[in-house]
Parts: C-alpha cells; sequence; structure tokens
C-alpha cells in the first residue's frame, strides 16, 4: 500500500501466521502430491475427516489448495519500515506455531502490538468464532475511535 502511495490500514490482524522475518517456506517451495496434502490438512486439525474421504471434493480441492501451497512458498521476505498502524496477532494455543513465531509481528509496526491466544489449534477460528469476533469488535472499536478523534481534529472551522 505505502509503495502504491495509498494509506495504512488503522490495524492488521494477522491470523494464525508467523511474522513474515523468520517466516519458512520451504515445506511449500515443492508440489505436493495428494496424500501429502491430506495429511498436513489433517495434522492442521481443521478439516472434517467426512471431507476427506470425499473423493469428488478432494478432486476439486487439492488442485486450488496445491497451487496456494506454491504461492506461499514463493514468499520472500523484504525489510521495509515498520507499519504505522498496530499489529493484533490472533493464535491457537495449540496449534504447531510457537508463540515466538507469532511474536515476531512486533518488529513489523512502530505503534503498537498485541497477541491473543485462543482455546484450539490452527484452525481455532472454527470452534472460537464467537471469542474472535469479541475480541475484533473491541480492537475495531478502539481504531475507530481514535480515527475518529483525529480526523474531528484536522477538520478546519468554518470562517463566519
Amino acid at each position: 500500500l505505502r509503495e502504491k502511495g495509498l494509506p495504512e490500514p488503522l490495524a492488521l490482524f494477522p491470523s494464525a501466521t508467523a511474522g513474515p522475518a523468520r517466516r519458512n517456506v520451504d515445506d511449500y517451495r515443492d508440489a505436493k502430491s495428494d496424500a501429502e496434502l491430506i495429511a498436513r490438512l489433517r495434522s492442521l486439525q481443521g478439516t472434517p475427516e467426512e471431507a476427506l474421504a470425499n473423493e469428488e471434493l478432494l478432486r476439486l480441492t487439492l488442485p486450488i489448495l496445491r497451487a496456494d501451497f506454491l504461492v506461499a512458498g514463493s514468499y520472500a521476505y523484504r525489510r521495509r519500515e515498520p507499519l504505522q498502524a498496530p499489529i493484533h496477532v490472533l493464535g491457537g494455543k495449540a496449534d504447531e506455531l510457537r508463540v515466538d513465531q507469532l511474536l515476531d509481528w512486533q518488529d513489523e509496526t512502530a505503534t503498537g502490538f498485541s497477541l491473543d491466544l485462543f482455546e484450539g489449534h490452527h484452525f481455532f477460528l472454527q470452534q472460537q468464532e464467537a471469542a474472535v469476533l469479541r475480541t475484533l469488535k473491541r480492537y475495531a472499536e478502539q481504531h475507530l475511535l481514535r480515527l475518529r478523534a483525529r480526523t474531528s481534529r484536522q477538520v478546519p472551522l468554518a470562517a463566519g
């Protein structure tokens, strides 16, 4: 956004992903077989077994997932100026992603950081939807109030 001259977001909400500087994408660089993709989905504990047993569904979705993984595997970190927006990271307490990997997001902001952990694995959003939405709402309200206060101070008074 910055490179395109666009305004930065009010906040960034990464979920279940390591900070970009130390993100290891090696596992995603090479195309996975169907069996490898299915095993990965099982390890993330977010896909019902009924879906993994549905051959027609897998025939439709595995090519998309394979392409998604390859795109993730092409990621290369580029150091940039920290965001002038707070970063609120969400994670699952039982995810294979370590807390220090989530905390790496701190280096990407100059204005504020938080880490909220929820019960669950990588797909904690599925089981913790209400709690996650409450958390997002709380942060969104804070940032909108701050934006309103900032913009109300910038509005010029009409000449009388």
